[in-house]
C-alpha cells in the first residue's frame, strides 16, 4: 500500500485482468479432462464468452433459437424438457459437461431448458466457432451426438413413465 502525501488514507492499487477461458480450463483438473476441452484448441476456446448466472436463472429455454454450446465451468445446471403435455427433468449438468449439443449439431431450436442451481459459470461457444468448413468436425459431432442421445433417452424414459399414470 502507498499513501498520498498529506493524506492518511491508504491507497490500494488493483490490476484487473480479463479471465482467459483456456487458462481456467488448463488449471482445473476436472475441466481439463472433460471430453469437450480435450477436443477443442485454445484458439477455439478463446472465441467463447465466460458468463456467470445467479441461482435459479434460466440459461436457455426450450424452443428458443440456439446458436451456441455451453461448457459448465462451475456449479450445476438443471435440465428440463417438454414433450406434448409432459415435462421431465433430464438431470443435472456438472462442471465439464455441455449444454446445447443438439442445436450445434442441427442448428435448430433449443431442445431443453436449463436453470442454474446456485451460482453457475459457463463458457458459451458460438456455433460458428466450432465449425470447420461449415461442418461440425467428426470427433466433436460424435461427442455431441452421444450427449444428445443420452438426454433424449432420459426424456423418452421419463415421458413413458409419466404416461403410464
Amino acid at each position: 500500500m502507498s499513501q498520498r502525501s498529506g493524506e492518511n488514507t491508504p491507497v490500494v492499487k488493483v490490476e484487473l485482468k480479463r479471465a482467459d477461458a483456456a487458462e481456467l480450463i488448463a488449471q482445473d483438473p476436472v475441466l481439463s479432462s472433460a471430453p469437450l476441452a480435450r477436443l477443442l484448441s485454445p484458439a477455439v476456446i478463446g472465441k467463447g464468452t465466460l458468463r456467470r448466472f445467479p441461482d435459479k436463472v434460466v440459461l436457455m429455454q426450450q424452443g428458443d433459437a440456439g446458436h451456441s454450446l455451453f461448457l459448465v465451468m462451475k456449479g450445476g445446471v438443471r435440465l428440463f424438457a417438454r414433450r406434448d403435455r409432459d415435462s421431465a427433468e433430464l438431470g443435472l449438468a456438472h462442471p465439464g459437461e455441455v449444454l446445447g449439443e443438439g442445436e450445434v449439431l442441427d442448428g435448430q431450436a433449443r431442445q431443453c431448458s436449463a436453470i442454474a442451481q446456485g451460482a453457475v459459470d459457463v463458457l458459451e461457444l458460438p456455433r460458428e466457432a466450432l465449425l470447420v468448413g461449415g461442418q461440425v468436425p467428426p470427433a466433436l459431432a460424435a461427442l455431441l451426438r452421444d450427449v444428445h442421445s443420452r438426454r433424449m433417452k432420459a426424456l423418452d424414459e421419463m415421458s413413458d413413465f409419466l404416461n403410464r399414470w
